[in-house]
């Protein structure tokens, strides 16, 4: 039923939590597993605040640090899943919910399976949540892995 999945993970802990979810799918027929990490453009410049009010834009953006750290990341990833699926990794720059919309159709996946919460409570109010946007936009169905 469901051949190729994505996974799109921020490789916090609430995405984790889908894990075992996608190693289970295994038995029920899926091959592929496209893992997604997307680098969001709008948190890649370091902002500072000085105790006088004042705020500085660093001049240098952060993404080539970000984006080693992903690599890090997602190598433990693809050694967890590659005994069991054939591994498409993908880091990415952009905004997390298009991305991830993208790169599902671009990709023809069965289904998005994510977890429901990456940022804090004060960020996902001020932002949104990215889970919700791709369950709402999303022509594909998601398997949402709720936070424990």
């Amino acid at each position: 039923m469901f051949k190729k999945i994505l996974y799109p993970t921020d490789f916090s802990e609430c995405a984790q939590a889908a894990i075992p979810y996608i190693k289970s799918m295994k038995e029920a027929g899926t091959k592929e597993l496209i893992i997604l990490h997307v680098i969001d453009i709008r948190q890649s410049t370091i902002i500072d605040t000085t105790a006088f009010g004042e705020t500085f834009v660093y001049p240098y953006d952060i993404s080539d640090i970000l984006k080693k750290e992903a690599e890090t990341q997602m190598k433990k990833l693809i050694k967890q899943f590659s005994r069991l699926f054939k591994i498409t990794p993908l880091i990415v720059e952009g905004i997390p919910f298009k991305e991830i919309i993208q790169t599902a159709q671009q990709f023809n996946v069965s289904c998005i399976v994510m977890g429901s919460h990456g940022k804090s409570n004060i960020e996902e109010m001020l932002l949104g949540s990215v889970t919700e946007k791709v369950v709402r936009k999303s022509p594909i169905p998601c398997l949402v892995i709720k936070r424990v």
